[in-house]
């Protein structure tokens, strides 16, 4: 936890880095003009009248929803494949390199095939969102169950302790403190994922917004609402995973 001095200093690295980013901004829209680079000024008159939009809140939502939906299932699915393979040799030797295969692949592959298969809406962002939070979930989850103290397991196996009481108090706490440090990873990378999966793959959502804007060469707009996604971005790594890692780092 920051400490009451450290609190000034960070305050004031991000004024100073806000107050570098419009000055660059500033610059680029002297060099460039307003047709390539609005001005930060009109820019942010356009993301005031978004912001009093109510399809905004609308679009907002959605991708909030489509990245949390993904982001809950591949959760689950991690604990689901995760602690067995942890507990078995023979299973993780199967899974792990399916589950390498499918980190390798970046999350544009998983959109075009997609977009064949199920073609434009809610599904694919869903699914890219599964499958680019699915493999460091899965991964965290499975080595923190290898690393687990052997001797209890088998402490619980010699006194018979039924397999949902060895799930619920040995395997499930000893797990979810290494879980946490990639879920808040995960949780990171999803609205990213989500918003470029809208833009290729969606009608509605924040990355649809960004793609009629880009396609009608609306700048203003397109800069209006990378702004919103940028500040959603960092109010969700401000509010939800710097603190779940510093959960995570005092435990």
């Amino acid at each position: 936890m920051p400490t009451s001095r450290q609190r000034p200093h960070s305050a004031l690295g991000i004024l100073l880095s806000v107050a570098l980013a419009l000055s660059l901004w500033a610059g680029a829209n002297w060099v460039c003009g307003s047709r390539l680079v609005p001005s930060p000024l009109r820019v942010s008159r356009e993301l005031a009248t978004l912001l009093l939009d109510g399809a905004t809140w609308r679009h907002l939502c959605l991708t909030l929803f489509r990245g949390s939906a993904g982001l809950a299932i591949a959760a689950a699915l991690a604990f689901v494949v995760g602690i067995p393979c942890g507990l078995s040799r023979r299973a993780m030797a199967v899974v792990s390199p399916l589950v390498s295969m499918v980190q390798s692949c970046p999350p544009i592959v998983w959109i075009s095939l997609l977009l064949v298969w199920a073609s434009t809406g809610a599904t694919v962002p869903v699914l890219v969102v599964i499958a680019s939070a699915f493999p460091p979930l899965f991964s965290s989850i499975s080595h923190a169950v290898v690393s687990m103290d052997s001797d209890l397991l088998g402490m619980a196996r010699v006194y018979r302790i039924p397999r949902w009481s060895v799930l619920r108090h040995i395997l499930l706490p000893g797990v979810s403190r290494h879980a946490l440090g990639a879920f808040s990873f995960a949780l990171g990378v999803t609205w990213k994922v989500t918003a470029t999966a809208e833009f290729f793959g969606a009608d509605s959502g924040v990355g649809s917004r960004i793609y009629w804007a880009y396609r009608l060469l609306d700048m203003p707009r397109l800069f209006g609402w990378t702004l919103l996604v940028i500040l959603v971005g960092l109010a969700l790594e401000w509010c939800l995973i710097q603190p779940m890692r510093g959960g995570g780092e005092s435990s």
